[in-house]
Parts: structure tokens; sequence; C-alpha cells
């Protein structure tokens, strides 16, 4: 061990330091992919504002190679350390001008209890599946069940403030202090410093919605198609929504090969009467064959947790994720060419049926158009978008030596495939790969973003991820 990571290491108690060896150190270093391992010598987990301080200034002035780690989905490590934001975990509800802040160390499953039990009535707009981290959810954009409604995760109307430890330890409240700054982050990816914590809009809220997920059989996938295209053009209320997922291990179901069932995840706070008439999802329960996987009227807790099986996936597969927009109304092949490209994926490489998703995320035009303007955050987003969330992977047993070529060919393909003439080449900036070029992600406010990035990270020191000075996704990283 270099003088610098002892150095670095006596500066933290014992129980904020996970080396090589230790019992814990495994789950506090893994990433959500295992083709992202890179067995850090050291992950510093720091529980107070101060050591946090302390371990940003000193590791930005070191010669040690370093990742931030929030809770969530991300596959970014180091080859010396990662600093971990997992001891950040406060949370307090301000009733009289319904904000929360929360601590940037938890994921969206724990801020829903917190919600529940300090408070009721009330509602964030965060990510719909409870394993996603409030940070990096926040820092690329996010979607939530409540999109439609209210927009974006990080939209300035939902993320209001963000606290961030600069490069030189010093800390800012960044909407007060740093509006600059606060732009950044806001879609920007985040590589500007280390988040503590964010303030959220309280928005009160239906205490029980009805959700949960249909499973349909492959044979009614034409069917289903027709039904989600005409719902995506008549459906406008914006408490409903809807994903259209594969069925397999992803939900906790078989493996069900390159040609699998559909699953529709439903959202209507309008309730079960609602969901179940024609205004709602009636075409779906009506089609011959479908199954009521986990319907229930819940808590939007509850609601988030038909996800949880997802989780399953971290620290065990090699995988890889894109998410291309696609334009306006579907039409009634959409599906069925979302479902081609899937099953030509699978028939590519067999072993991906084990830790793969296709999922299209139906969107009415209001999730990407509630800021005032393109210019208000830092990923500009506007027009009638669906996404299109794509994961490809493997056990790493199975994993042929050239799988991510595999992976990126069919990536590469996916937007023409499924969209044909209407391919926007437009990405969510959290499903990025080193092939994204940065400068088309995030458009016209690219410039502004490099001499933000100039001022608040001189030395790019900030980079895995989401590298601004080079204009791509750091290799090997999955954002």
């Amino acid at each position: 061990m270099s003088a610098q990571l002892r150095d670095l290491r006596s500066r933290f108690s014992t129980s904020q330091v996970f080396e090589q060896g230790q019992p814990e150190y495994h789950k506090q270093s893994e990433p959500w992919s295992k083709h992202a391992e890179l067995n850090p010598k050291l992950v510093i987990q720091p529980t107070t504002l101060d050591g946090m301080q302390k371990a940003v200034h000193f590791l930005y002035d070191s010669d040690l190679d370093f990742a931030i780690r929030s809770t969530g989905t991300g596959s970014v490590s180091a080859r010396d350390v990662i600093l971990s934001t997992h001891g950040f975990k406060s949370f307090s509800f301000d009733k009289t001008v319904e904000t929360v802040t929360v601590g940037a160390g938890l994921d969206w499953g724990e801020v829903d209890a917190l919600m529940e039990d300090g408070a009721p009535g009330y509602a964030v707009v965060g990510a719909r599946c409870p394993w996603v981290g409030v940070a990096g959810s926040s820092l690329v954009g996010g979607l939530s069940w409540l999109s439609h409604e209210f927009g974006m995760i990080s939209d300035p109307q939902n993320l209001l403030d963000a606290q961030v430890v600069l490069r030189d330890g010093n800390v800012v409240w960044a909407a007060k202090e740093e509006p600059d700054l606060m732009f950044a982050l806001r879609g920007g990816g985040g590589n500007f410093g280390v988040l503590t914590a964010l303030t959220f809009r309280a928005r009160p809220y239906v205490e029980k919605v009805f959700g949960g997920a249909i499973a349909l059989p492959y044979s009614a996938l034409r069917e289903t198609a027709k039904g989600v295209a005409a719902m995506s053009i008549r459906t406008a209320d914006p408490k409903v929504a809807m994903h259209v997922v594969n069925v397999g291990p992803g939900l906790g179901m078989p493996d069900q090969g390159s040609r699998p069932g559909i699953g529709i995840m439903m959202f209507d706070a309008r309730g079960e009467a609602h969901a179940r008439s024609k205004d709602g999802f009636a075409w779906a329960f009506e089609i011959p064959g479908a199954h009521e996987v986990s319907t229930s009227t819940c808590t939007l807790k509850q609601t988030h947790a038909v996800a949880e099986t997802f989780r399953n996936y971290q620290g065990n597969n090699m995988f890889w994720l894109s998410a291309p927009l696609i334009e306006g109304d579907l039409d009634d092949e959409m599906l069925v060419r979302v479902w081609k490209w899937y099953e030509d994926s699978i028939e590519a490489h067999p072993g991906f049926g084990a830790g793969s998703t296709v999922l299209l995320e139906f969107m009415q035009e209001n999730a990407f158009n509630s800021s005032s303007s393109r210019n208000s955050t830092a990923w500009p987003h506007s027009g009638h978008r669906h996404v299109l969330q794509l994961v490809l992977g493997c056990k790493p047993e199975t994993a042929p030596a050239n799988v991510q070529e595999i992976v990126m060919k069919r990536f590469h393909a996916a937007g023409r495939e499924v969209a044909g003439d209407r391919e926007t080449r437009e990405f969510l900036p959290w499903f990025l790969n080193e092939w994204n070029d940065l400068r088309q992600v995030y458009g016209e406010n690219y410039d502004r973003l490099m001499e933000i990035k100039k001022r608040f990270d001189p030395e790019n020191r900030f980079h895995k991820g989401v590298d601004l000075m080079r204009a791509r996704v750091s290799e090997g990283m999955t954002v």
C-alpha cells in the first residue's frame, strides 16, 4: 500500500474504512455490473460532513485513482479508492414550506419508507425502482411514475437544492450559493464535486394508488402492441402511467428465451375502478391469457417494490445499458419491433436470457416539457418522447470473449431497428456508453457545461462515468 493510501486510511476510524479481505469489503466495493470491477484497495465511507470534506480535499490533491460511489445502479470503480456516500442517510420534512431534504446515501426505497412515516400524504418526484440511488438519479435527469404530472426528478420545480463538497473541501448549497453549479447538477452527471444532501419539493398526493403488473403470453404480442399504441395516442391523464417489459428474470420469473411474454406495469393514481375501465387498462385485462401478477391498491412504497426483483442483477451479472428515445405516438408495430430486437439479441448470445431486459416506458408529453426551457437544466429535453431501456447481460461464466462487442452492436442497431426513420438519435443521460458523444447528448448546453466543469474541476479529477472533458463515458464504466 502506497504512502498516500496509508495516510488516507489513518485519517478515518476503522468503521469507515473497508479493505480487501474484510467481510464487508465486497459489499461496499462491488459495482452493479461485474464487468466494471476494479477491486479498489480501499473504500472510504465518511459518516460526517467534516469527514467527507477531508476525504475529498485529500483525494483531489493526491495521485490516487478514485471514484465516487453513491447508492444505486452505477458501475464506476477505481484502482485505489472508492469514496462512498453511503454514510449520509439523513431525512427531514418541513411541512411549512413543503420540502424534503435527504442524504445522498439513501436509495429511493429508503426514501419511500421515510416519507410514509415522516411525511404522510406527501410525495416527491422520485424513481420508480427502490434500488435506484437518490443522488445518481437526480444528477442525470431521472424519471418517476409522477413525471407525467410534475416532470423529471432534476427539473427545477422538483429538485430545489443540493449540498456539494467541492474539490478544496468547502461546502456549498448550490442553488443558493452557486447557481451555475446547480444548473450543471440538473442532468449533467455530477462530476463537479461530491453530493451529500438534496432538497426536493414535497407535494400533497394520494396515499394509495392502483398498481402492479399484468403478464401476457408471447402469442398476444400483436394484440398487445395495438393496445399500447392506442393508449399512447389516447391517454393524456397525468395520473396514469405504463411500462412494457419482457417477462423473465428481471421480474423474478424464469428465463423465457428469445420470445418472452409481455409484462404491463401499471400506475393509476385515480384508483382501481379507473384502472380497470376503458379510460385505464381495460384493454390489457381483456387480452386472452392475461394474468395479474401483483395488482393491488397500495402505497407508493409498495408500488415501487414491484421492481425489487431487478435488484438481483447487482453484482451477479456482466451487463450494459442503453436508453434511446423514441418520438411521439407509437404505431401498431412498435412493440413488435422491440420484441424482434430482443429476440435477435438473445439469438446473438443465448446467455443474455439470464440477465437482460427490454423496457418501453410510455411517456406523456409533459414529462419532457415541464421545465421552462431546454436551457433550464444541463440535459436539454423537450418534445414528446418515449424511453426504450435496454439491458443486455449474462453470467460471467457464460460470457464469450467478445461479449461487449456483441452488446454494442445490438445497442447501435436498436434505434434503427425499432424506430426506423423516426429514430431520434437522442439518449437518456443515465444509460450511456463509451461510444455516446457527450457533445451530442448535451447539445446546445455542452459549452456552458464545459465552462462550469473547468471552474469546479480544473484538473478533471472527477471523471468516472460522465467525463465531460473528453466528451465521453469513461472506459469500462456504465452511467
